[in-house]
């Protein structure tokens, strides 16, 4: 159930629980857990705001200076006002990840970033075991990242989506092909514990040609980690009137599908390892944070639009900065829904979010934490994947098959009735 939060200690009044329900936010305490936690903080600042974007982002330029230090302050005071209402669920919780998304947080300075994550550590124990920051591969960017690399990021994704000019400038990206190439040599350059590039395929006039052109030059690049997702338009995206008036050329679903075992194909082959629905790794360098969410472990978000899950207490804050801010500002908590999952709804997205890993969900884990098998909670949806050649029986665990990745929709619909939060690139 989900509840809309009105003001910053509604979760905590009468008013917003279920009083049918025992896991409410007063009995809190009863999922008190020392596991580790990750911690997302969102950045809502662009350069400019690329027209297949629903984020929540607004275009500040080529810097955030003048917003960057109020912004910043503010997501500590946000994380003292978090901690203080959930002592029980966050209180001694070993930090072991931390992703900066956006938006665009390469825009922080070296010096704000590094305040940032000092100010995060401070209030966990533990050392993360990757700190993970998103950088659009543009010249000014780029020179901050020796800077970054000091500052204590180990990890960066980088927001290429194509090394082709045509289609970097139909997606309305501020690079181009061959920026994007030294800004990727730049990020090598700095000893990276690991790096990432975003890929994007189907995009409006996209040709497979270009597409294998640019996974083939980020194998030679040796880029250990790609994420590769479909473009997907969005309601009231620039992209969204474009395809509405007639006039966004986008590839057919067949092409999209061939677009797909195409990348899966070249980077296969280059030694990558397809993990999850969309993200390749070569040994050593699948995403810890992003794991988290389709692990079903916990993460906390800080600033504007962030999701977290802690515990069974699931929040959404809020999506406008200002209104975001003076809630914080007031000491109340930016929340704009409130979600207490219910032992189905864990259940559910047990599953929904197991199958998008490679490795499916173990059995072993599913009755550890459930008491009782998947069958007895989702025989008839098993039987159905099962008879489709979408999931299969192997090695202790129900994964998906080859066909089950390639028609993950077919496949994770089964198990609707769950948002969860998406994860950073």
């Amino acid at each position: 159930m989900v509840y809309p939060v009105s003001r910053s200690d509604a979760a905590f009044g009468s008013r917003n629980r279920d009083p049918d329900r025992s896991d409410n936010i007063g009995a809190v305490g009863r999922f008190t857990t020392r596991e580790g936690l990750g911690v997302y903080v969102h950045i809502p600042f662009c350069e400019r705001v690329c027209p297949y974007c629903d984020f929540a982002v607004e275009a500040v330029g080529s810097s955030s200076e003048g917003l960057e230090a109020d912004y910043l302050a503010l997501v500590v005071r946000e994380l003292d006002r978090v901690r203080s209402e959930l002592p029980d669920l966050l209180d001694g919780r070993p930090l072991e990840t931390v992703y900066l998304g956006g938006g665009t947080p390469s825009l922080l300075s070296p010096v704000g970033v590094e305040g940032l994550l000092r100010a995060i550590r401070a209030r966990f124990p533990g050392e993360p075991v990757e700190v993970t920051l998103e950088l659009n591969p543009v010249t000014s960017e780029c020179a901050r990242v020796p800077a970054l690399r000091s500052a204590g990021v180990t990890r960066l994704s980088v927001g290429l989506q194509s090394f082709d000019d045509t289609t970097l400038k139909r997606l309305g990206r501020a690079h181009r092909g061959a920026e994007a190439l030294r800004g990727l040599e730049a990020c090598l350059r700095a000893s990276f514990e690991s790096l990432s590039v975003d890929l994007i395929y189907a995009a409006p006039g996209q040709t497979a040609e270009a597409l294998f052109a640019d996974v083939a030059r980020i194998t030679d690049l040796g880029i250990p980690h790609v994420s590769a997702y479909a473009l997907t338009v969005e309601p009231g995206t620039p992209f969204a009137r474009a395809r509405d008036r007639g006039i966004l050329a986008l590839p057919d679903e067949d092409t999209a599908l061939h677009m797909a075992r195409g990348i899966r194909a070249g980077l296969c082959a280059a030694g990558y390892r397809q993990y999850e629905i969309s993200n390749f790794a070569r040994p050593g360098h699948r995403s810890c944070h992003n794991l988290r969410y389709w692990r079903q472990q916990d993460v906390l978000g800080l600033g504007v639009s962030a999701a977290s899950l802690v515990g069974r207490l699931r929040t959404r804050n809020v999506r406008d900065r200002r209104v975001w801010a003076g809630h914080v500002t007031s000491e109340r908590l930016p929340w704009e829904e409130v979600e207490y999952l219910s032992a189905v709804d864990v259940r559910r997205e047990m599953l929904f979010l197991g199958f998008r890993l490679t490795d499916g969900i173990r059995r072993a884990d599913y009755v550890r934490r459930q008491g009782r098998p998947p069958e007895e909670d989702f025989a008839s949806e098993l039987r159905e994947l099962r008879e489709f050649g979408l999931i299969e029986d192997a090695s202790g665990a129900l994964r998906p098959t080859e066909r089950g990745i390639l028609f993950s929709n077919d496949l994770l619909c089964r198990f609707v009735g769950v948002d969860p939060p998406s994860p950073g690139g």
